[in-house]
């Protein structure tokens, strides 16, 4: 769906990106690809590897330790 509006919108999957709003600075021009297809990445997985934190296990995630285990990594 993301994609299929960036083409819609754009006439292209690649959009240009100023980060500080200043399309006349061509320094700082990034190009975000939204060409299909994506690589899939399993949330509790792709989230460990970034914070570098076990998650709780998929079968516990309704308990009120895991809830103040997301609480206490939240802040």
């Amino acid at each position: 769906m993301l994609s299929t509006m960036v083409m819609k919108l754009n006439g292209s999957f690649i959009i240009k990106y100023h980060p500080n709003d200043d399309p006349t600075n061509p320094e700082k021009v990034y190009d975000i690809d939204f060409t299909p297809p994506f690589r899939r990445i399993p949330m509790m997985k792709g989230l460990e590897e970034v914070l570098k934190v076990p998650m709780p296990d998929n079968t516990t995630l309704h308990t009120e330790e895991a809830r103040a285990f997301f609480d206490k990594l939240c802040i």
